[in-house]
């Protein structure tokens, strides 16, 4: 099964969101976002103004370009403007690396469009944005901007188990309702019981809240689903491990092995092989 766009900056969100490296060992006393209520006090960060935001970005670029892009924006915020006028300057900002604010006019394009498919890709815009900045405000900014267009598209859709895998994570990301987005994750699974991308984020989350026999079972589906699938074994042997299941981690381990391309990753499994042999 090949992953298409989307679904790839989902894991790759995913994997940032976690604080885990791939075939690195991993542990962690977190409460289990699925049982614990316990109270979690949030950081607190300034605002993100977008406004201001896009108004600095004068500066950023040059005078030829900014009476350019303010001579389009004239149009495009005109009652009367034209879809592709919207989009032509969605086109510009993205052109020249801005992203959010090509997001932005996107999803002014999406709200006159309406559909499920430009909600769609609207909110994977926004998506794709906040999974690679590193200023949490407009990362924060940006997800809720993801989460408001996801959500209309599972309006007009209830059975986009990829929006709702997308809106899931952005719920969880920066601690912005992670119940919420674990009930979005079980629903997905309740639906469909092998979407890899919601199993995979719940197998993790398990792994991270310390909910290990949990994991297992995430992991035992998926490498059933995807036997060819490293990542998957090594996650699988290191809950096995974790269990006290040496054997059955030994052999996980040695099919990630067999598995992975990478040198450097074999020599790292052959140690925690050799570990758990002499431990028997």
């Amino acid at each position: 099964m090949q992953f298409n766009k989307a679904q790839i900056i989902i894991l790759a969100v995913l994997l940032s969101l976690v604080g885990i490296l791939v075939y690195m060992n991993y542990k962690s006393s977190t409460p289990d976002p699925e049982q614990s209520a316990s109270v979690v006090i949030p950081v607190t960060y300034a605002p993100f103004d977008f406004n201001a935001y896009l108004a600095g970005l004068k500066d950023s670029v040059s005078a030829e370009t900014w009476q350019l892009i303010t001579a389009q924006t004239e149009v495009a915020n005109k009652p009367d403007s034209r879809i592709f006028e919207i989009a032509g300057l969605s086109t510009t900002w993205d052109s020249l690396g801005y992203k959010l604010v090509g997001a932005h006019y996107f999803n002014k394009v999406a709200a006159r469009i309406s559909d499920e498919n430009s909600w769609f890709n609207a909110g994977l815009r926004f998506y794709e944005f906040a999974a690679t900045c590193q200023d949490t405000s407009m990362q924060i900014y940006a997800s809720k901007e993801a989460i408001l267009a996801f959500e209309k598209v599972i309006s007009l859709n209830a059975e986009n188990l990829e929006a709702k895998n997308a809106l899931a994570i952005c719920y969880i990301q920066n601690d912005l309702d992670i119940m919420k987005g674990v009930q979005l994750l079980k629903d997905v699974t309740r639906r469909d019981s092998n979407n890899i991308e919601a199993n995979y984020t719940l197998g993790m989350l398990s792994m991270r809240s310390g909910q290990i026999d949990k994991a297992a079972a995430r992991f035992e589906t998926l490498t059933r689903i995807q036997p060819m699938n490293p990542e998957f074994h090594y996650y699988l042997g290191e809950a096995y491990s974790q269990l006290g299941k040496k054997n059955e981690a030994i052999k996980c381990f040695e099919t990630f092995k067999g598995l992975v391309p990478d040198e450097e990753a074999k020599k790292n499994i052959e140690i925690s092989i050799n570990n758990l042999k002499k431990s028997n």
